[in-house]
């Protein structure tokens, strides 16, 4: 199962794949004109994708997304929209993923936690990548 939040103007805020969530082949739950796409894909025993790459292009982006993928633990996320309005509080666990697509976020740990994050770089350090809220 995965579950997109949105802003009370309807914007998407980010976007929650459970652990469980299960369907067979490839499966983009980002839309196609996100700067960072998220795909979960199925495969069966013996199937194979081809050997390949992803050839340079030059890219514009404007926004920074994150994706983040809870390797162990539990937690909770407050998500807020772009004006920094608290929408909801998400509850993750070992193997949910997390796309932050636009808005804010802030975590509270309940046990030890491992996260794994991606997201655009380059990282130029707290006092100029992030904005605090709280």
């Amino acid at each position: 199962m995965f579950e997109v939040a949105k802003s009370n103007s309807g914007e998407t805020i980010a976007i929650i794949v459970k652990k469980d969530f299960m369907k067979e082949g490839v499966n983009f739950v980002s839309q196609e004109d996100f700067p960072l796409q998220l795909g979960i894909s199925s495969y069966n025993k013996g199937d194979r994708i081809r050997a390949h790459f992803h050839p340079r292009r030059e890219v514009k982006i404007d926004t920074i997304q994150e994706m983040v993928h809870v390797e162990s633990g539990r937690l909770e996320v407050d998500l807020y929209d772009l004006n920094g309005v608290k929408i909801k509080t998400v509850g993750l666990s070992t193997g949910d993923t997390i796309l932050f697509v636009n808005g804010g976020h802030g975590f509270r740990m309940h046990e030890n936690v491992k996260l794994i994050e991606v997201k655009q770089g380059p990282y130029f350090g707290k006092n100029s990548d992030k904005k605090l809220l709280e």
